[in-house]
């Protein structure tokens, strides 16, 4: 549920394969799991089914630094809310009149991006509310450079949106960005990956940050409670 609100060490471990796997400049992947846990100790393979269900392949794609700001905007505004106060919602939620509360949009949604350092302002304009200041390893990101960007098959072809409504890379012109595919998909490979690391301690990157910091805070204390009751 962590990784609903912003960096999460599932989410970032995830990234981490990818890159590994991928050899790419950017990773981009989104929360599989609502609400999920694995305890510390033996991991198994049903594990990695309660945490990833799907049968994705891992896509290496071609895509320059305007349409990578504009997937992340497009998945800021399926994600946060536009907070006019400290007082409104993080999240975008909305309530049923039995007062049932969900988000606005699926949580397989809410694509974060590793390998770049960025912020997301919460009172920012929808189309300008990501601020991407460079690579995590200190090298500068331009906006109309070309990048290679590990992403999952569903997203990859389309799945979300978030490259066709977001990138805007139409659905036809996808296929042409694909660098590489990998021939099994992504579960296989961070069962293999966890394996030969033999023993895992997920840490977050927090190489993206969610301003302003207290109105995260407490936006995060309040959608968590109401999300997650009890």
């Amino acid at each position: 549920k962590e990784a609903l609100f912003g960096n999460s060490e599932f989410v970032d471990l995830v990234h981490k394969i990818q890159l590994e796997i991928s050899n790419a400049d950017i990773s981009f992947t989104a929360p599989l799991s609502y609400n999920t846990q694995i305890k510390s100790g033996p991991v198994y393979v049903r594990d990695m089914f309660k945490l990833y269900h799907f049968e994705n392949l891992l896509y290496t794609m071609k895509l320059n630094g305007k349409e990578i700001k504009a997937y992340l905007e497009y998945s800021t505004n399926l994600w946060f809310n536009q907070m006019k106060s400290e007082n409104d919602h993080l999240l975008k939620i909305q309530s049923s009149d039995e007062g049932n509360v969900r988000l606005n949009s699926a949580f397989y949604n809410f694509s974060s991006a590793a390998g770049i350092n960025y912020t997301i302002d919460l009172k920012g304009k929808k189309g300008d509310r990501v601020k991407i200041t460079n690579f995590s390893n200190g090298e500068k990101f331009e906006l109309d450079s070309q990048y290679t960007v590990a992403i999952n098959s569903y997203r990859g072809n389309g799945g979300g949106g978030h490259l066709i409504k977001g990138s805007g890379i139409p659905k036809k012109q996808l296929a042409a960005r694909i660098i590489n595919s990998t021939d099994k998909d992504l579960r296989y490979f961070m069962i293999k990956w966890i394996e030969n690391k033999k023993t895992i301690t997920p840490e977050k990157y927090n190489n993206w940050q969610v301003i302003p910091e207290n109105w995260w805070k407490k936006g995060k204390e309040k959608d968590m409670k109401l999300l997650f009751p009890g």
